[in-house]
Formats: C-alpha cells, sequence, structure tokens
C-alpha cells in the first residue's frame, strides 16, 4: 500500500453494494415494466389486425414484414421460440390470411413462410401504429437521451442475448 492509497472502511463498502444492489433492482423493475408494457402494444397491434392473433404470432408477422419469406427454423431461431410453437403461430397466422407458405425449393419438407399479399399494408399499417406508442413516449426527449437510453440498451442487449 502506498502513502497515497485510501483504506476504505468496510461498512463504506458494504454501503456502496448495498447501494447497487438498489440500483440494479431497479433497473430490473423498469425493464419489467417497459416489457410488461411492450407485450401489451404488441398484442393490441395483433388483435388490430385481428381479434384473436396472439402477440406471439404478430412477432412473426413482424419478423417476415422485415426479413421476408423465412423457413419456420429461422424465424425460431431469430425470436427464440421453438419450431412447434412456429408452426402453431403460422397455422394460426394462416387461418387469418396474414401469411402464406410454400415447400422449400432443396427441401420439400420444409416449408417458406411469407406475408400474404392481401394482408401485407394492413400489417404495415399495425407495426407502424405499435411503433407510434413508442415514439409518443419519448416526443418531447433531447435527442441526446434518445441516442444514450439507444446506447445502452444495446449493451444490455448484447450481454443477453
Amino acid at each position: 500500500m502506498t502513502k497515497d492509497s485510501k483504506v476504505v472502511p468496510i461498512e463504506k463498502r458494504q454501503d456502496k453494494m448495498m447501494r447497487r444492489e438498489i440500483v440494479v433492482r431497479a433497473l430490473g423493475a423498469e425493464l419489467s415494466a417497459l416489457i410488461t408494457a411492450s407485450r401489451a402494444v404488441t398484442t393490441e397491434a395483433a388483435n388490430s389486425l385481428q381479434p384473436g392473433v396472439s402477440g406471439s404470432a404478430f412477432q412473426i408477422l413482424q419478423w417476415l414484414h422485415s426479413f421476408g419469406p423465412t423457413k419456420a427454423s429461422g424465424i425460431a431461431d431469430a425470436l427464440s421460440m421453438d419450431r412447434s410453437v412456429v408452426s402453431r403461430l403460422a397455422k394460426e397466422l394462416r387461418k387469418h390470411e396474414l401469411i402464406e407458405s410454400d415447400p422449400e425449393k432443396e427441401d420439400a419438407r420444409s416449408v417458406v413462410y411469407r406475408i400474404a399479399a392481401s394482408a401485407r399494408d394492413r400489417i404495415a399499417d399495425a407495426i407502424a401504429r405499435k411503433g407510434s406508442h413508442f415514439e409518443m413516449r419519448v416526443n418531447q426527449w433531447p435527442e441526446a437521451d434518445i441516442v444514450q437510453l439507444t446506447r445502452l440498451l444495446h449493451r444490455l442487449n448484447e450481454r443477453i442475448l
């Protein structure tokens, strides 16, 4: 130990650890609230398309809208869903004529899903309405705050995903 270094009493170290634990718990509570709100907005968007369409099925629509025709396995991997769940949800979406499917060219046992042409505009509108919920929440924020939050969430997601 050098003459310039300071010994931090154990009580202060414990206080600092307790404060950090409180702050981390508060962060967890805020993230939980955000996830809950996001699920509610997703469910609302799904129901605006067709009553009874689940929020999970809407996630598949968002994926297909953003990335185009995709096999069930690709959707499952991207959305961290089980393939059987994707198949069940795709069946629901086909029933409502929101998606269509074709056998994959290389392997006819596999299916490629795509958004139905007749539903493309409705789905795009529902996705835009969903996005507007979050835009309204940050509408009055300074751009620097939005950039900072985006950067921090990206950093957090890198560790999680």
